[in-house]
Formats: C-alpha cells, sequence, structure tokens
C-alpha cells in the first residue's frame, strides 16, 4: 500500500534535509579548521563522541602539558575534551572521562552553584570555587568557564587544584587557634606575675623591714655588750636584709618593664640625663668624677623607662670605676644612616649581638655611654644583659644583676637595641639604639 506524499509534506522534508546539511557543512568547516577536538552524535537515543586530531598540533600539546584541568563542555555539560591533567586529578582514564558529564564529577552540594555559574559562561564567563567528588574522594577546586561562541556553541573550563591551598589554610587555621591558646595561657602566667609582684612589694617587704628594724635596735640597744662575734652578725643580717630588699624592688621594676602599658610621648632625652646627673650629684663629686655630654634628641618613650635605663646606665659608670683613677664619662649621640639600620651597627662590627636588628621602616638615634672604668672581657659581652649575671663579687661591687637586663627591656621595648663594648681594666661602652618615632 502506499501512502501518499502531499507536495506540502515534501517541501518540508527538504528544507530538514538542507538544514541537517548545512549544520554537517558547519562541522566540517570546523573540523578543517581545526576547530574543534570531538563532536557528538544521537545514536539509539544517547550522544555518542568522536574526538578527533586537531590541525593545530602545538595548541594540543600545550594544552595537554597544561598545569591544570581543560575541559571542553556541550550546552548540556557532556564532556567533549578533557587533557591528562584532569584525567590525574579525578584519576579515571581519559577513555572514560570523554562522553561522559561533568555533573557526574560534581559534590552534590556543588552541584547547584556549578549550574548557576555554568549559564551565565554560556553567555560570556564566569568563575567560583566548587568541589568535584570522585570515588569518595572531595577534590576542592577553582574553575574558569567560558563561552566558545560564536565558533562553537560550546564551553571551555579551566580547573585548578586547590588542595594544597585549603591545606596550607587549614594549617594557618589551626596555628591560629593555638597561638590564641598560647595567648591565654600568657595571660594567666601575666596575672600570675601581677600577683607577685604585688606580693613583692607587699607581704615580703614587710617581714624584711622588721628584720632590718630589730637588728638596727639590736645594734643600738646592746652595741656595747655584744662581743666582737656578735657584732660581725649583727652586721652580716643587716647587709644581707639591705640587699634581700633591693633585690625584691628590682625584681618588681624587672617585672613591671615587661608588662607596662606604652603610654610614649615626645620625651627630651637631655631633661631626663640632666635629672638623672642630679641624683647622682653628691656620688659625682665624691668620686670626683668629669661627667662629659653631647646634647641628646628628642624621641617617643615612656619617660618613666628612660629614665631608668639612664639611671642604671650612669650609676654603672659611677660603680664601676677603678679606685685611685678620676672617673671619666661620656654621654654623645649621633644618627644612624639608613644603611645601618636592620644591620649590625656600631665601630666594632664582630661585637654586636647577632639578633641585633632594627625596623627598616624607622630612624634611629644612637645613645653612647662611655666610661674609663674596670670594663670586661669582650666575650662576656652578651652574658652582662642577662638577669641575675654578675661579673665582679658581691663584696667588691654591690648589686643584684638585674640592672643590665632591666636596661635590655626596657630599650627592646622601645623597639630599640643595646650593646657593649669593652676592654678589661680600660672602661666600657654601652651603645644604645633607639627609635625616634614608635611608628612610621
Amino acid at each position: 500500500m502506499q501512502i501518499a506524499i502531499s507536495e506540502e509534506d515534501l517541501l518540508s522534508e527538504i528544507e530538514d534535509l538542507k538544514m541537517r546539511l548545512l549544520e554537517a557543512q558547519d562541522a566540517i568547516d570546523a573540523i578543517k579548521i581545526g576547530a574543534v577536538d570531538a563532536f557528538a552524535m544521537q545514536k539509539d537515543g544517547k550522544p555518542e563522541v568522536f574526538t578527533l586530531q586537531s590541525l593545530d598540533y602545538a595548541y594540543r600539546v600545550l594544552i595537554e602539558k597544561f598545569g591544570e584541568g581543560a575541559l571542553t563542555l556541550t550546552r548540556e555539560g557532556l564532556i567533549v575534551y578533557s587533557n591528562v591533567y584532569f584525567s590525574g586529578l579525578i584519576n579515571i582514564p581519559n577513555e572514560k572521562i570523554t562522553g561522559s558529564y561533568i555533573f557526574d564529577y560534581i559534590s552534590a552540594d556543588s552541584r547547584e552553584k556549578f549550574l548557576e555559574h555554568f549559564r551565565l559562561a554560556l553567555q560570556c564567563s564566569s568563575k567560583t570555587e566548587i568541589t568535584l567528588s570522585v570515588h569518595d574522594k572531595n577534590i576542592p577546586v577553582y574553575i574558569s568557564l567560558t563561552s566558545l561562541l560564536p565558533q562553537l556553541s560550546t564551553v571551555g573550563m579551566i580547573i585548578t587544584d586547590l588542595s594544597e591551598k585549603k591545606h596550607n589554610e587549614q594549617l594557618i587555621t589551626n596555628y591560629t587557634e593555638t597561638l590564641r591558646g598560647k595567648n591565654q595561657e600568657l595571660m594567666h602566667l601575666n596575672k600570675s606575675l601581677e600577683q607577685f609582684a604585688s606580693i613583692a612589694s607587699h607581704d615580703l617587704q614587710e617581714p624584711l623591714r622588721k628584720i632590718q628594724t630589730f637588728t638596727s635596735l639590736l645594734k643600738h640597744r646592746f652595741n656595747n655588750d655584744l662581743p666582737d662575734g656578735a657584732k660581725e652578725l649583727v652586721e652580716k643580717i643587716k647587709g644581707s636584709s639591705e640587699r634581700m630588699s633591693l633585690l625584691i624592688k628590682d625584681v618588681l621594676n624587672f617585672s613591671r618593664i615587661v608588662h607596662s602599658e606604652n603610654m610614649f610621648v615626645k620625651t627630651d632625652l637631655n631633661e631626663i640625663l640632666n635629672n638623672v646627673l642630679k641624683d647622682f650629684d653628691l656620688l659625682i663629686f665624691e668620686k670626683n668624677a668629669c661627667i662629659q655630654k653631647d646634647s641628646l634628641p628628642v624621641i617617643e618613650a615612656i619617660p618613666l623607662q628612660i629614665n631608668q635605663l639612664f639611671y642604671n646606665l650612669v650609676g654603672n659608670a659611677l660603680k664601676f670605676s677603678i679606685p685611685g683613677r678620676t672617673p671619666a664619662i661620656t654621654i654623645s649621640s649621633r644618627m644612624l644612616y639608613p644603611e645601618e639600620i636592620g644591620n649590625k651597627p656600631g665601630s666594632n662590627q664582630n661585637s654586636i649581638d647577632s639578633k641585633c636588628t632594627l625596623n627598616r621602616l624607622l630612624s634611629y638615634a644612637e645613645i653612647i655611654f662611655n666610661d674609663n672604668g674596670i670594663g670586661f672581657e669582650q666575650q662576656f659581652a652578651e652574658q652582662i644583659f642577662s638577669i641575675f649575671e654578675r661579673l665582679n663579687s658581691q663584696q667588691q661591687y654591690s648589686g643584684t644583676g638585674i640592672g643590665l637586663a632591666l636596661c635590655r627591656k626596657i630599650v627592646e621595648n622601645h623597639q630599640g637595641r643595646i650593646h657593649a663594648e669593652a676592654t678589661e681594666n680600660m672602661g666600657a661602652t654601652f651603645h644604645v639604639l633607639l627609635p625616634l618615632t614608635q611608628t612610621t
């Protein structure tokens, strides 16, 4: 039985064949110029992908050696090309990737987000972060989607593996949490130290004052009745209690410097130095000391701490003078050159602590305290700044061994550095490096 075909149906079928022919001709032209790597055809209702050898061989080699994943997707999300990197990233052979859908490799949590950006890419381009999910393994990636219109109705997709970046971010997060915990511990320790300072200034000092008082009363009331041996013991008790009182005060000062609030103000170092020298008027007169001083700069500082710094350095210069030699103390200053900041400043480069680096963004002045006292061996130039370190006997020179440690804490609290140079029996020179301002 023959079925009659109307002229209208025949013309429609001819037009349809013409359209298919034009599409086929466009595909052939695209293949000729190397514009496609693969094409898909419907076979038994399923897409079948045919890969092609591109005429632009250099381009193909470049993409294959690319350090990122590269895909070509149809409008439906069908993968018609993938490079070797992407195959290695998801650990699936390339021949199994081609012809599959990109959605098969995207985690459920990222599919809606991917679809949104994929639709945008069909018009222009889009970028975002998503998670691939393959073999129960999640892979964080950054994707860049770009429409290949008008040449092809496809989307190019570049995939960057973020696994290492996310791992490093997690390490930083963990480190930050650990640091936060350490800071909390440090705050508790600081409170403990403050409590100790309170005890040192009240509870410890009070019984010590009683010991000193009773010792003085014993000496005053019964001095004539005490044998020489007893008098000697009383003097030792008196001297030990005085040293203990001084030690407690020095430890208290040290703890206050470490945890003091940064109350930086414009400070005239000349005024600080003049006040310190007035405090030593009597000792300077007794030792007939010669003091020479230059004009010092004005800097941002905590005046009380700078006063303690200068007091300790001048006091040491007077204390460690040589009997029979007129003490000569010189206090001078100079500006550091930019090339000296961050390096090891000073005339004797080898004598400076290797940690003596400065903030390159700040301008520094060097305050130099020079004396002609007993000095010390240069090998001890770093040791003298350690708390409770002494190079001389208690009997010969009084003190607790905290003074220079206190000086270092004060200077470091001001973003500065301090170092010393000396020769035994030839005097010592202390170099104090202080910034003019605390901020750039």
